[in-house]
């Protein structure tokens, strides 16, 4: 017997009322849309607390107004894509913005974390951390890296840190070019859950970095050239409030190996090319002074948890729109599928899904 979708009045089963209709729209979206509002508006209230409180108190006034900045970037972004999504929803370029919107919302709550982990949870843990660093090393990794500090290395160090920002979207890209829905939609919902998990331990566990924390213990600056990547990156943790609290987990640890671990299942040659990256990104944020070695430790021990989180997860969301009628992402359940998938998706009623679509055929010749 075939299911008719439920409606925003109905819950499939025919009842009706405001929780049918709550339910109905929540299921709309997919589970990562979901994650990024449940984190997404509490940060932007907290944003805009932050921006007020400042300004009252009269200190950090040039840094907070940036939080302001991206928000209302955000909100033109997203409007639009809804915009976009109502009016044309068969455009291919549009469906594929949808597919990496996540990944461009993860940095959006990730920078407004800086800004507002103080004002949820005031119970700071780097002083255990610092601790627990000495227990198991007997010294301080960030203060006796200093010994390896030339203006070279600082350069080519700031590389390898910011080289996260490609390393994250960059298997899930290569499969989305490909067309391998399964995996791409497989490799998307791992790194998505790896950063939502990690925003998660920061507020429950603030602690701020090593370069905050340690600053009277080092006696070298990482001065790099004056025109290069050091000196921009100096720059910008100058727009970050002084009392940041955004260091544990690493989630340069944690998300590079996630990506690592699915570059390795289904994109091979891509994770020899990524290894020598990652590798480098974890030295840094010792050498930078972005973190203690127990966020990399336990950055690491986050990623295979988001690998087997993320499709259990996408899986219990993913029925739950076939009952209620709704489309599904594209790939779900299907992280075998090496090279192609229907045209067009459909609901639990066999209709076509308007989420459903497929990239512009490649020209003759490729």
């Amino acid at each position: 017997m075939r299911r008719v979708a439920a409606g925003p009045g109905s819950d499939g089963h025919g009842s009706t009322g405001r929780g049918a209709r709550v339910r109905w729209w929540l299921f709309r979206l997919r589970v990562e849309e979901a994650l990024a509002l449940a984190f997404l508006l509490p940060t932007s209230y907290l944003t805009l607390t932050a921006s007020h409180h400042a300004r009252q108190a009269g200190v950090l006034g040039a840094r907070y107004p940036g939080g302001l900045l991206r928000l209302g970037v955000a909100l033109v972004l997203l409007s639009s894509l809804w915009a976009a999504l109502k009016w044309r929803p068969d455009s291919p370029w549009i469906a594929a913005v949808r597919e990496v919107l996540p990944f461009l919302t993860c940095i959006l709550i990730y920078t407004n974390l800086h800004d507002t982990i103080g004002f949820v949870n005031p119970h700071d843990i780097h002083h255990f951390l610092i601790g627990l660093d000495q227990a198991l090393f007997g010294l301080q990794p960030c203060v006796w890296a200093e010994r390896f500090i030339t203006p070279a290395r600082t350069e080519l160090m700031q590389l390898f840190y910011l080289s996260f920002f490609w390393i994250a979207p960059s298997s899930s890209l290569i499969l989305l070019a490909r067309r391998r829905w399964g995996p791409f939609r497989a490799t998307t919902m791992g790194i998505v859950v790896c950063f939502y998990l990690g925003y998660l331990l920061y507020v429950v566990f603030p602690a701020a970095p090593p370069r905050l924390t340690l600053v009277y213990e080092f006696s070298r600056s990482l001065q790099g050239y004056p025109t290069l990547l050091s000196n921009l990156s100096a720059r910008a943790f100058e727009l970050l409030p002084v009392d940041s609290r955004a260091a544990f987990p690493s989630l340069h640890a944690a998300v590079s190996l996630t990506a690592l671990i699915y570059a390795w299942r289904f994109v091979r040659p891509w994770f020899f090319v990524l290894l020598p990256f990652a590798l480098g990104l974890w030295v840094s944020t010792l050498y930078l002074r972005h973190h203690y070695a127990v966020d990399l430790i336990v950055g690491w021990a986050l990623a295979p948890v988001a690998v087997y989180c993320a499709p259990r997860l996408d899986a219990w969301w993913t029925e739950r729109q076939k009952f209620l009628g709704l489309p599904t992402a594209r790939g779900v359940g299907n992280p075998k599928d090496a090279t192609s998938w229907p045209s067009t998706g459909s609901t639990s009623s066999g209709r076509p899904t308007s989420s459903s679509w497929s990239l512009p055929p490649r020209p003759a010749g490729e």
